[in-house]
């Protein structure tokens, strides 16, 4: 939970998602503004933006 997933280019998408359900699951175990909730979306807002961005 706490490592960032730093995916190539085809995996991207992929890793979203992947980042969306582990959110979603935090969210309902521990509550949105829990710590753990904060860090995950926020880890999930920088792997959308890369793809918005065409980073990788």
């Amino acid at each position: 939970m706490d490592q960032i997933i730093e995916p190539v280019e085809s995996e991207l998408p992929v890793a979203i998602l992947m980042k969306k359900e582990e959110m979603i699951e935090l969210g309902l175990k521990y509550g949105l503004a829990n710590q753990k909730t904060i860090e995950c979306s926020q880890q999930l807002d920088d792997l959308l933006n890369k793809f918005a961005n065409g980073e990788i």
